[in-house]
This record gives C-alpha cells, sequence and structure tokens, in this order.
C-alpha cells in the first residue's frame, strides 16, 4: 500500500469519527477523488456498526441529486433496508408528507399570496397586459368580472381562435349581456385573455380556500411528475415541495423530532448543487438536536469548485450551515497528473489534488486554436483528427478506448451534433428565456425542465417505448392498471402502434383518435393519466386531449404574444417536429449514446468520466454571454493587482467563478488524453490560455 493510499484511509477514518461523534461535517473533494466511494463506505459503517448492531428501527437517509446518481448508489451499495437513497425531492416528501394539518396551513397561505398577487396585477396601471383593467372604475370591474363569469365557456371555446375571429365570438353573440364598455375591452385580444385569464385564475383559488374552509379540502399533495403547481387541485410542485418542508420545520419542532428520530444519520451527496432551503432545512433539525441533546448528523459530500448551477449553494454553504467540521480530501483516483495539473490550475484553492496511483503519469493535453466563421465543419474535421489518432494508437484496440466524449458550450452545436437541431430551434423561439434552455429543454433531471416540455418528453417517450418494445405493463398503467386484464392492455398498446408517424401532430391525432374511438379508450385514458399526469377528465372526453396539449404548447410559445398568427405559427412549429428529431433529443437526455462519439453540454456531464475528451470552447457561452471565456483568460493571465480590480464588481465575479466551475468541470472529465479547440482568435489571451494549457497550437498543425 502506498503513502497516498495510507493518508486516504486516514480521510475516511476521519469522516467515521465525525460520525461516532454525531459531528456534522462537510466532505469537500476535487474531481475524480472518490466521493462516491466515500459516501458508500460511509454508509456501509453506519448500517453495520450503528444500525445493525443495536436492532434499531431507525433508518438512515441518503440523499443525492439525480435519479440516475440514486440508481448507482443503490447498486454499489447493494440491496439495503436500513439504507433510504433517494432525490429530495422524494426523501423530504417522505419526511413531511403525514403532517397534513401543517402542510394544509402553508397550502392556504400560499393561496392566500398568490391570490394577493394577482390583484396586485389586476390594479397595477403600468402592466401594459392589464391597464385597460387596472383603470376601470370600481363598477366597471365589478360588471366585466360578472361579465367574465357568465361568458365562461365561451370563452374557453373561442380562446384558440385569432384576435378577428375571438371577437366576432363575442359580439355576435346574442344570448349574452354585453357591457357597453366591452368594444374597448377587445382592441387587444391578448391583453384581455390576460386579464380574463387572472380573474379565473382568482376564481379557483378562491373557491379552493373555501373548501378548505369547510373542511372540504383536508389533504394536500406533492405531484413529481410536473413542474408546476396546481394549488386549485391541492397539489404542488417541486419548488414549493422546498418552500413547503423548510416552513414546516422552522415552525414546528415536534417534526424536527419526528425526523431526529427517524433518520439519526442524514447523507447528501452533490451538497454544492443543493437548493439553499434544503441546507436551511437540515440546518433547522440539527440546531433543534444541539438545543434538545439529540444524538442526529447531517454529512454533506461534494465539491465547492462544481458548483455550475445557480440555485446550488456551492461556497455559501459555509454560511448556510456554518457549524460544520471540514473534512477535505486532495487525492485524485480518476485521471493522470497531466490532467489533474490543468484541474489545479483551473480551481486554485485549498485544494490541491494528486494521484492517488504512481503510475498515472502518461496522460495528453492539447490545446488548439482556429479562427473560422464555420465553427461547425472545423470541430467535425478536428473530431475526425482526434479520432483517427487513437485508431493509430497501438495501445487503443477497443471502442471503448477509441470512444470521444465532446463538450461543447453552446446547446445549438450540441443539438446539432445529437441530431435534434430542429427541436432546439424551436424551443428556442419560445418563452423560455435564453439562458435557462439548457435547464428547461436539456436537463437531465427532469424537475428542471419546463412544464410543456416535460410533457412532449413523456408523450414522445411513450411513443418511442412502444414501438420499440420498451414499456412494461405497469411502467404504461401505473396503478390504475392492477385489476386490468393482459388482453385490454395488450390492445391499448397494439392501437397506438404506427410505424406511419411522422411527426409530433400525427402522434397527438392518433392518440385523440383512440380515445374517442377505440374499444378501449377507457383504458387508454389510464395510461395517458399514469404517464402525463393529466386530470382524470382530460383523457375521457371528445378532443379535450388535443385541446390540453395545443394550450401547453401555446403557454410554452405565446405567452404575452400580441400576434394572433403568429402565435398561430409558433404552436404548429412544435405539432411539426419531425419525431425521429424528437426521440434523438430524449435519447439525449436520458443519456443515450453514440458509438463513436458522444456530445454533451458541460453541464451534462457532471459526475461522468471519460478516457478521450474533447472541449469545444469560444470567446462566448451563447448570444447573452459575450465574450464569457475570452474574459476569463483575460484575468488568470493579470497580476495580483489587476486581477483584484477587475474582480472588484461583484456581478464579475460570479460570472468569473462560474466560468471557472464549467470549465473545470469540462476538464477533470478526462481520465488520460484532453484535446482542446478553442474556435476564436486567442491573440489575446494567450498568456492565460499558457497559465493553465501551457502550449496553445494553431489548427490544423502544420
Amino acid at each position: 500500500m502506498t503513502k497516498n493510499e495510507i493518508e486516504e484511509m486516514q480521510v475516511q477514518k476521519n469522516i467515521t469519527k465525525h460520525v461516532d461523534n454525531f459531528n456534522s461535517f462537510r466532505f469537500n473533494a476535487g474531481a475524480g477523488a472518490g466521493k462516491t466511494y466515500a459516501l458508500i463506505e460511509t454508509l456501509k459503517y453506519v448500517t453495520i456498526n450503528k444500525i445493525a448492531v443495536t436492532k434499531s428501527p431507525q433508518k438512515v437517509a441518503c440523499i443525492t441529486y439525480t435519479n440516475v446518481a440514486v440508481n448507482e448508489i443503490e447498486s454499489r451499495l447493494g440491496n439495503s433496508d436500513t439504507v433510504h437513497v433517494s432525490t429530495i425531492h422524494v426523501r423530504l416528501w417522505e419526511m413531511i408528507k403525514k403532517a397534513q394539518p401543517q402542510l394544509l396551513k402553508c397550502h392556504k397561505y400560499k393561496i392566500e399570496e398568490m391570490i394577493k398577487q394577482n390583484d396586485e396585477k389586476l390594479s397595477d396601471t403600468n402592466n401594459k397586459n392589464t391597464k385597460f383593467f387596472a383603470e376601470m372604475s370600481k363598477e366597471q370591474k365589478q360588471e366585466f368580472i360578472e361579465f367574465s363569469k357568465q361568458t365562461k365557456e365561451l370563452f374557453y371555446q373561442s380562446k384558440r381562435l385569432n384576435a378577428e375571429l375571438f371577437r366576432k365570438a363575442y359580439k355576435n353573440n346574442t344570448e349574452i349581456n354585453k357591457p357597453v364598455f366591452l368594444d374597448k375591452c377587445l382592441n387587444s385580444v391578448d391583453k384581455f385573455k390576460y386579464v380574463v385569464g387572472l380573474l379565473y385564475k382568482k376564481n379557483r383559488l378562491e373557491a379552493c380556500l373555501e373548501r378548505i374552509a369547510s373542511g372540504e379540502e383536508r389533504r394536500v399533495d406533492y405531484d413529481s411528475k410536473v413542474n408546476a403547481d396546481r394549488l386549485h387541485y391541492m397539489k404542488f410542485s417541486h419548488d414549493t415541495l422546498l418552500e413547503y418542508g423548510l416552513k414546516l420545520v422552522e415552525t414546528y419542532p415536534t417534526l424536527c423530532r419526528i425526523i431526529i428520530d427517524s433518520y439519526p444519520y442524514v447523507f447528501i451527496d452533490e451538497f454544492q448543487d443543493t437548493h439553499s432551503n434544503v441546507v436551511k432545512f437540515f440546518k433547522a433539525i440539527h440546531d433543534y438536536a444541539i438545543k434538545n441533546n439529540k444524538e442526529w448528523m447531517v454529512g454533506y459530500f461534494g465539491d465547492t469548485a462544481q458548483c455550475i448551477y445557480d440555485d446550488g449553494v456551492g461556497r455559501d454553504i459555509s454560511v448556510l450551515h456554518g457549524d460544520l467540521v471540514n473534512v477535505n480530501k486532495v487525492f485524485n483516483r480518476r485521471s493522470h497528473q497531466q490532467i489533474i495539473d490543468v484541474a489545479n490550475n483551473i480551481r486554485a484553492d485549498e485544494i490541491v489534488q494528486e494521484p492517488i496511483f504512481e503510475d498515472r503519469n502518461s496522460g495528453l493535453v492539447s490545446f488548439f486554436h482556429h479562427d473560422s466563421e464555420d465553427k461547425l465543419a472545423i470541430a467535425k474535421k478536428f473530431l475526425a483528427n482526434y479520432k483517427n489518432d487513437l485508431a493509430n494508437e497501438q495501445s487503443c484496440t477497443d471502442a471503448k478506448n477509441n470512444k470521444i466524449h465532446c463538450l461543447v458550450l453552446t446547446n445549438k452545436l450540441m443539438a446539432s451534433f445529437n441530431g435534434f437541431e430542429e427541436v432546439y430551434d424551436v424551443y428556442g423561439k419560445s418563452i423560455i428565456y435564453y439562458n435557462d434552455l439548457n435547464t428547461q429543454i436539456l436537463s437531465k433531471q427532469l424537475e428542471k425542465l419546463h412544464p410543456t416540455v416535460l410533457t412532449i418528453y413523456h408523450l414522445v417517450k411513450i411513443y418511442k417505448n412502444i414501438q420499440i418494445g420498451e414499456v412494461s405493463y405497469y411502467d404504461f398503467f401505473g396503478v390504475s392498471g392492477k385489476n386490468m386484464s393482459f388482453s385490454k392492455a395488450s390492445l391499448v398498446i397494439r392501437e397506438l402502434e404506427n410505424k406511419e408517424i411522422t411527426s409530433l401532430k400525427d402522434w397527438v391525432e392518433l392518440i385523440n383518435n383512440r380515445l374517442e374511438n377505440s374499444d378501449v379508450k377507457k383504458e387508454l385514458g389510464k395510461a395517458i393519466v399514469n404517464r402525463i399526469n393529466y386530470e382524470p377528465n382530460t383523457a375521457n372526453s371528445k378532443g379535450v386531449f388535443r385541446e390540453k396539449i395545443l394550450d401547453s404548447i401555446n403557454t410554452l410559445m405565446n405567452e404575452g404574444s400580441e400576434d394572433e398568427g403568429k402565435a398561430k405559427e409558433k404552436v404548429a412549429s412544435v405539432l411539426e417536429l419531425p419525431i425521429t428529431s424528437l426521440i434523438n433529443w430524449i435519447n439525449f437526455i436520458d443519456g443515450v449514446e453514440a458509438d463513436d462519439i458522444s456530445y454533451h453540454t458541460y453541464h451534462g456531464t457532471k459526475g461522468e468520466e471519460y478516457k478521450n475528451v474533447a472541449i469545444i470552447l469560444e470567446h462566448n457561452f451563447g448570444r447573452n454571454n459575450k465574450d464569457k471565456f475570452k474574459n476569463y483568460f483575460k484575468v488568470v493571465q493579470q497580476g495580483v493587482e489587476e486581477r483584484k480590480a477587475f474582480l472588484a464588481d461583484p456581478d464579475t465575479v460570479e460570472k468569473h467563478i462560474n466560468t471557472q466551475h464549467l470549465l473545470y468541470v469540462a476538464c477533470s472529465r478526462a481520465i488520460k488524453n484532453l484535446r482542446v479547440l478553442y474556435l476564436d482568435d486567442v491573440s489575446e489571451i494567450e498568456n492565460g490560455i499558457k497559465t493553465i494549457f501551457g502550449e496553445s497550437k494553431p489548427w490544423p498543425v502544420g
């Protein structure tokens, strides 16, 4: 056993010592340090030495960031009834779901806040969408409200019509009493729809409050399948779960005691990406345990330098949960020395890594630059050259050793390489803010996807699974299929087998047709409710499924749009997306990789490791991050005083750190071979590049 391996064992002993003493701690280690291994060993230690020996009914909670990570930990840990491994949302819900009276109070307060926000919008004369309503007299407002109630059915029947037809639907209806000022209200149909939508939302929320007050509603539930609150249905989504959980432990000490008694040991993987409300949640429990002399602890495992998400706590964990014992690890089990040197140059903090194994010293790092307008073509040639070089190496005789994992900055480039550029282009014209496209349409964490995008994902996933025969009956029907006959279930799936589907529209129409005309429409309705999580009535009434899909797509593409014609075009552009392109998109989200070259965004490689890595760099990171990497290398090449002056602005510091973390994550994925291609002029930043990577060469060489 080497000296480094002995020291590594000592780090693990330090962790177990803190476990023995119920000292909450933060384990901070660089990329490739074996954080998951350390976590697994800690879980095994607690299971054997703390739970099993005492025959305690208590459990150990292990919380990680993604379902993929959950599966990995469970597979490495083996079968264990003692350790409950899950994402934070699953575990948090298990911890608080029985506190229904308290949850009901949280929910009631949330609804009241939403109504208040609604009222503020409706009374805001500076809001262009609500100004016409806000400037009405009190009497006119009341008349408009009553009118909207009486015409609710007409509104939803006409909602998808263009502006001209929408106006005619109201003006030509002789069965309703119209306010004299209606014509003025209909000058902008889009604003009219917006205000009426707010009024209907307020009505739904107020009706829900009445049901809660009367005792009709006594339970509120977390909905894991959608990324938006449905408060009037007594359902809430991911962010609200964190909000409710924090409020409960801060307000109801009894819940802290129950959690402590159930889970005396809690371990959190990838703490740097954890939401601040999660850290505050466990900090509140920690404080309760200290105050009441309870034996309880939380252990955070992660790396502050790999915080690349806006909602991750990163280094702020030391502020949010300050009374933690720090345990650092500097050994790297993944990479060769040459890769580690680059990673150390980037992070430049207290974690200076070295390889745990003495023979890890034959890696290769190469940095190239090429200034060209046709970046896609150059990148493809660069990768082809890389592939040929690997194939010519005597040590690389199999596909695994030859495979290249290419990390690209721009989502568009990555989408193009992976065969779903059309999908990306269409989603890019949606209401999703440009900087959020990565998380809301490309995230492999489904809870981060935009609600409509998630619906389309599930919808296309049904098609893919059916066509390639990968769908199980339970996965398809859920608990609703418990009493369903095998023949009925098989018939439902056969009804949806259609190789002629070419677009999303074809698929929606096929499902809608089967829901209306099939002998198994009831059973199909159950499947749709299970997989997409629509309300039961969505899938058993004529045309309701189609309209629900269209409304959802319209919400994604046209919120606040004034041009009705353009709005219809945007909805159509989603429906016309080729099913093959959509399947390529969900394959990317699901991590289905190609055989020779796989393409990823920087964000999408968190936690991964690859023998051969190619990184495509540019000055810009999308259109709203101009000169992101150019500025980073400019700072790196400056002297100490110049750097301090440049980083005096907090916003500049935040951008610099984010860029640093992104580059660190990307470079540290490599085990042995790392090639970087910078697709812009590097003459102004050559010294910065040299500081991190060493020599920079033009490409093609020679």
